[in-house]
């Protein structure tokens, strides 16, 4: 097989079939006959994870599941499994592997900013996420952005300047979200 690429990140060729016999702790993404291996995460991305899912359970409580890179299968007409950082779903997947439309999903960036901030936010959008969140720690700035009529639309930014706000996540209901506790 010859690899190729795709903006900074290096895809190789693989079917789907053999997509699903890599093993399980490799961190990898398929796009379109793609598959794209991501770093392991840094301690600090997942400590901003996991304060982010402290945040929402403290919120919501059991009304929602909150699931780590975990696979989710784009519910679209491409083939597409990415792993987001984080998901708000409100049930427990019927497999190890999301297929359905997710309330949140969240990218915290780091080494492949624009996939996160291009290509995703595409492939989210299509999918069916509700919203869609990204956590930038490296310019201190967390974007809220929900499903619109065409698109995404800013439904908060959290930056030093404006440090908090206050919104609704369907169906759960209204959440505050700090970029200090988020972010320390």
């Amino acid at each position: 097989m010859t690899p190729s690429t795709t903006g900074s990140a290096l895809g190789r060729p693989m079917s789907w079939e053999e997509y699903w016999a890599l093993p399980d702790e490799l961190r990898a993404e398929y796009v379109d006959g793609l598959v794209y291996v991501n770093p392991p995460a840094t301690f600090s991305h997942q400590k901003i994870c996991q304060r982010l899912r402290d945040q929402l359970v403290a919120a919501f409580g059991s009304a929602c599941v909150v699931a780590f890179a975990v696979g989710w299968r784009l519910p679209t007409e491409r083939r597409i499994l990415r792993v987001p950082d984080l998901m708000l779903l409100t049930a427990e997947p019927e497999d190890d592997v999301v297929t359905g439309p997710v309330p949140v999903a969240v990218e915290v960036l780091s080494t492949n900013r624009r996939i996160d901030l291009v290509a995703k936010a595409t492939e989210y959008l299509e999918a069916g996420a509700g919203q869609y969140w990204i956590v930038d720690p490296r310019d201190r700035v967390v974007m809220i952005l929900e499903r619109a009529a065409v698109g995404w639309a800013q439904l908060a930014q959290l930056t030093d300047d404006e440090p908090a706000a206050s919104f609704d996540i369907v169906p759960f209901g209204p959440f505050t979200l700090s970029l200090t506790d988020l972010l320390g």
